[in-house]
Order: structure tokens, then sequence, then C-alpha cells
């Protein structure tokens, strides 16, 4: 939902940049378009899924690449609350010191599937 809300703040900048008719708010006013084009693409097309073969994959969208992590290779996965924010994300740590935060709809239930899928 905070994601909606960030989109809505910066398509109203760049539409009151826009708004003032000269060549510095049109330059701002397209950079912030092209920064909103980039949060919806990234906001409706991020997927999340869990293979048979024991992977993660991880695609944020078009514009970005393709992160996929080996079940076997997460150390731990939990739920983290975001301060005053009322935000909570999943924080997926693997590898060697390596972290991958994610943003499912039902957090809780993305972590008991993940630890589900990770047990021998």
């Amino acid at each position: 939902m905070l994601n909606f809300a960030g989109i809505a703040v910066v398509a109203v900048a760049a539409f009151c940049a826009f708004w003032y008719r000269s060549a510095a708010g049109a330059a701002v006013g397209l950079v912030l378009m092209v920064a909103v084009v980039s949060m919806v693409e990234r906001t409706i097309h991020t997927v999340y899924v869990i293979t048979g073969d024991g992977l993660l994959v991880v695609s944020r969208g078009r514009f970005s690449r393709r992160v996929v992590v080996r079940l076997a290779d997460i150390s731990s996965v939990e739920v983290v609350r975001a301060g005053l924010l009322p935000v909570a994300y999943v924080l997926v740590r693997y590898g060697s010191g390596r972290e991958l935060s994610l943003q499912p709809d039902n957090a809780e239930g993305f972590v008991r599937e993940v630890k589900r899928r990770m047990e021998p």
C-alpha cells in the first residue's frame, strides 16, 4: 500500500513540475515521469516464485535482473517491521553475508512456506 502512496506523491510532483511551464520544470517533470513509470513497472510486475527444484526466483519487472537463490543457501528468513512506518518486509539472508528484501502480500505466509520448503 505504501508503494502506491509513493507512486502518487511522485506523480503529483511531476504534474506540478510541468505546471510551471519552464525548461527546468519540464526537465524535472520528465525525470519524475520516468521514475513513476519505473515505480509502477516494478510494483505491478514483481513476482516471487519458489520452484519445485529448490530455488527462490525473484523477478522485479522487465527493467531489472532476475535474482535466483537456492533454498539450501538461505541461512535465515524473517519478517521485519520498518520502524515507525506501518510496513513489513521479508528479509532473506543467504550465501556469505548476502541479503534480499522482499514485500510479498502475505509476509508471514511467505516465510512459513520458505521455511517449510527448506526442510529436508
